[in-house]
């Protein structure tokens, strides 16, 4: 493992307050991510400040080869899921999130710059974007290499509003008809109401990727051809077999990436990814959100390849159970059904049962979320004894709620199912049916029943019979995962949800600008949620990346932007 004292060597600088002077030469200035901004919120450095350092000087050239365990789909504004890591080396943001050699400079979610200057508002309503005006979309037909301007902004969040879009739920502030480029490097957004998280959504992976205009006008399909202006140019992609990328030569930050291309491979097999990180077929193992080791996975790793470089990071996806609350035949519509659930869950079983002890305990926001994240046992003593093993008092609860006799179908999407997830599952199925709640486990289809267009378990269309046991998609900040899961208004409310309080809760953290307070807000909320139990949250593991000793200057991310925020930054040593 790293140690504590080689972090303690790496210089984690704060932001200073320049801003960025953005010409074409520029290629390590300061850039100023202004207005509404909150404490410990300021001016980034660019990804080629940040290049350099503590492993030697960059040495360009060579192939960097990471894998999928799956075939994506290429439009990222089609999928609800991870599928965004295939292209979002292709693709530039607004903004983009920090990275540095130690692992917790990611947790946070602060902020660098993109194809953004800044970002400014007096009110949390009206934003006004200001982009650099030297970066250009990859030369290839129909956009043919033309300027990253306002229009194309303005564009790319009009599309993302379209209803084929499963995240457009989230996107439910931005009116696409109040988004105005008055010139080319200035964006305004006029939103519905105040969302002070604005600018961190301007970096999301998830929602914004920037197309070019012509992919609303439908001269070509971002499914089949995918044109950004980020660090990598997709070359080819062969489903089951491999994505092939060519290093941007225009890319506007100048000098990155360091590697000539990269190769993305298939290998579906937990196995084969094994096996070819050994062989020295791939630079890195660990690292997606669907490939989790368990510890003891960890000492294999290890053993066999003791030269690789790991790194541990806070992770701790929750992993939780839902129901349905949108009917009113729902027995779960009675919190203390809901708190039998939780209790009888012997959480340090399932820990050592699935990650042989290696886990931690969140209530919802997952623990990469850094200081957004509140744990279990930072909770009130009294809630927290709701996530204690209780099997005695489960069955209590259940009878006092007249539910003795429960049947119900523990349902997942075979997306999730890793080994390490379905484990759970079943570990999970075996404490219900101890305290008589009869249990069968189903497993059904990610896109035909789980997405379905948006009609799907996803967006809270099942039986009240149906309990869900969800694997979190990958948002980076922690105003998504709050509202999409449980805010009345969100598409994808799992659980259809509506509660009055917890709405105005979530409406008024948005409006909060002072980051500290907003934070405070956000701690507040995820307290409500573990008193009203709306989601039973199980525990997560760490993360582990495993990485070839040839690959220099590796700045760990939890974001799927990673194609960006990591390789686009690391080098291979000769």
């Amino acid at each position: 493992m790293l140690e504590d004292s080689y972090w303690s060597r790496i210089n984690r600088s704060g932001w200073s307050r320049r801003r960025l002077l953005a010409s074409a030469g520029a290629a390590a200035a300061s850039v100023a991510l202004a207005g509404c901004r909150g404490a410990g919120e300021g001016a980034a450095h660019t990804p080629a400040a940040s290049s350099a350092g503590a492993q030697g000087s960059p040495q360009p050239g060579g192939t960097f080869v990471w894998f999928r365990n799956k075939n994506d789909i290429l439009d990222p504004q089609r999928v609800s899921s991870s599928d965004q890591q295939s292209v979002a080396g292709v693709y530039s943001r607004v903004f983009q999130f920090r990275t540095g050699l130690n692992p917790e400079i990611a947790a946070n979610h602060d902020l660098d710059p993109d194809l953004g200057l800044s970002a400014e508002s007096p009110d949390a309503i009206t934003w006004t974007v200001k982009l650099r005006p030297d970066a250009k979309f990859h030369n290839v037909t129909p956009v043919n290499g033309h300027a990253v301007g306002a229009e194309d902004v303005r564009s790319t969040f009009v599309r993302a509003i379209d209803p084929a879009n499963p995240n457009r739920g989230t996107l439910d502030m931005i009116d696409p008809a109040q988004i105005q480029a008055p010139d080319a490097t200035t964006v305004v957004f006029k939103l519905k109401y105040p969302y002070a998280p604005f600018r961190r959504m301007l970096a999301s992976p998830t929602y914004s990727f920037i197309q070019p205009r012509e992919a609303l006008a439908g001269t070509y399909d971002p499914s089949k051809v995918v044109i950004g202006s980020g660090p990598f140019i997709l070359k080819s992609y062969t489903p089951d077999v491999a994505a092939i990328y060519q290093r941007n030569p225009e890319y506007f930050v100048k000098g990155l990436p360091y590697v000539d291309s990269m190769k993305l491979a298939i290998v579906p097999d937990p196995s084969q990814q094994l096996a070819q990180f050994t062989g020295g077929n791939l630079d890195e193992i660990g690292a997606t959100v669907t490939q989790q080791f368990t510890a003891f996975d960890v000492d294999a790793v290890q053993k066999q390849n003791p030269r690789a470089l790991t790194v541990k990071s806070d992770y701790g996806i929750p992993n939780a159970i839902l129901f349905q609350l949108g009917d009113p035949k729902s027995p779960f519509l009675d919190a203390r059904i809901r708190q039998a659930f939780s209790m009888a869950l012997d959480r340090d079983v399932i820990s050592k049962t699935v990650w042989d002890g290696q886990s931690e305990q969140v209530v919802h926001v997952p623990a990469y979320m850094g200081k957004w994240s509140i744990k279990v046992q930072d909770l009130d003593p009294k809630i927290q004894g709701l996530y204690k093993y209780n099997p005695a008092e489960s069955k209590k609860l259940l009878e006092a709620a007249g539910a003795t006799n429960l049947q119900l179908k523990l349902t997942w999407a075979n997306n999730f199912g890793t080994p390490p997830f379905v484990k759970q599952a079943e570990t999970i199925g075996n404490f219900l049916n101890a305290v008589g709640v009869k249990t069968t486990l189903v497993v059904v289809d990610f896109n035909k029943d789980y997405i379905a267009g948006g009609k799907g378990l996803k967006n809270g269309f099942y039986a009240p019979d149906t309990v869900l046991l969800i694997a979190q998609a990958p948002y980076t900040e922690a105003d998504d995962f709050l509202f999409n899961f449980y805010d009345s208004k969100s598409t994808s409310n799992n659980e259809r949800l509506n509660d009055p309080n917890y709405d105005a809760m979530i409406a008024n953290e948005r409006t909060i600008v002072d980051e500290n307070e907003r934070l405070k807000a956000v701690l507040d909320i995820q307290r409500y949620l573990g008193e009203k139990m709306y989601g039973v949250s199980t525990v997560g593991t760490y993360n582990w990346a495993f990485v070839q000793p040839r690959v220099q200057n590796y700045q760990w991310t939890s974001s799927a932007g990673r194609a960006t925020e990591t390789y686009a930054k690391l080098w291979l040593k000769g």
